[in-house]
């Protein structure tokens, strides 16, 4: 079995990776209603997106909230919020683990949206009078659902119907994914959600287990979780316990939290590339050299890009497979 060593203390690298509790923290369920007063699909105040204002602390719902064309409703936003670029004039409110309550009750938003683990946040808020929704985002079924949640909740039916559209073109794009790798044999997949780089070789690295999200990726794509059998979310795996895990493929979504293209970003993959070649040819996967950086910062935020991801991560995986006219641009 691969040797694990303790979780980092790492505040910071959490929140960047978008999956927060959704990862490190995941848990199944389905999203979760409104804390404080107001149910059912109509806004706080109008039953539609005018005059509404919401305040997301993720980055998974800010882009969701801009995807289903509520973005003016969005008066303020967690600091690792990056897409799409009008983000970067919102007010900020901080990170998940250090959220600026003061700030968010000085804006007097209709609600904040919080994610569904992050019920001390929501209490805290409920407590000052500040209404919340939650969302689950910590499994693709939840995000799916989501679309609709927040269509609900900022823009009354008319939102609902739009979450309703979107989730049916995601669906549909992933079921093209689904039909493209159909009836292959199962590769055996390590995604590395994260890892201290720039080292020159692997040190410990963070790794996607029991984890719903990456779990459902993999079976979308035709393939198995070279860790599903750690315990955890993103257990920490060491060099020599990726050697144990020996899998067919490695996928890594490490990155700074700053999105390049170009030049700069072979550049980063070649370093990527390089440092995993360190492990030697007893991992299947380096000695075939099916290793994948993905630098895309959507590749760990579960939300209406998702599907950009799993696209990449099955052209990656099945480098011959035959797409179909449904899958949507893959750019940034």
């Amino acid at each position: 079995m691969a040797k694990l060593s303790g979780l980092r203390g790492t505040t910071a690298l959490l929140a960047v990776l978008t999956l927060t509790t959704a990862a490190l923290l995941s848990g199944c369920g389905t999203d979760g209603p409104r804390n404080g007063g107001t149910s059912g699909g109509e806004s706080a105040k109008t039953g539609t997106s005018d005059g509404v204002r919401v305040v997301s602390t993720v980055p998974s719902v800010t882009e969701t909230l801009f995807a289903l064309g509520l973005g003016d409703s969005v008066v303020a936003a967690s600091t690792y919020c990056q897409y799409p670029p009008e983000v970067a004039d919102l007010p900020k409110i901080g990170s998940l683990f250090d959220i600026n309550i003061e700030a968010i009750v000085e804006l007097e938003p209709d609600f904040v949206v919080v994610l569904r683990e992050n019920e001390e946040l929501a209490q805290r808020l409920t407590a000052l009078g500040v209404e919340t929704v939650a969302v689950d985002h910590s499994s693709l079924a939840g995000v799916l659902a989501s679309f609709e949640t927040l269509g609900a909740a900022v823009g009354g039916e008319t939102g609902a119907e739009n979450g309703r559209k979107l989730r049916r073109e995601t669906e549909n794009r992933l079921d093209a994914i689904r039909a493209s790798v159909a009836g292959r044999p199962k590769p055996s997949v390590l995604i590395a959600i994260d890892r201290t780089p720039g080292l020159g070789k692997i040190a410990d690295v963070f790794v996607a287990a029991q984890n719903p999200y990456f779990n459902e990726a993999l079976e979308i794509v035709g393939a198995t979780n070279a860790a599903g059998e750690l315990r955890g979310a993103a257990p920490v795996v060491s060099p020599e316990g990726i050697a144990t895990l020996n899998p067919d493929v490695i996928v890594d979504l490490s990155t700074d939290g700053v999105y390049v293209e170009g030049a700069e970003a072979d550049a980063k993959i070649a370093e990527k590339r390089a440092e995993w070649l360190t492990l030697g040819d007893g991992v299947k996967a380096v000695k075939d050299g099916k290793i994948y950086p993905v630098l895309d910062l959507y590749a760990t935020v579960p939300g209406p890009r998702t599907v950009l991801f799993l696209e990449k991560l099955a052209d990656s995986i099945w480098t011959e497979r035959e797409k179909t006219p449904v899958e949507g641009d893959k750019k940034r």
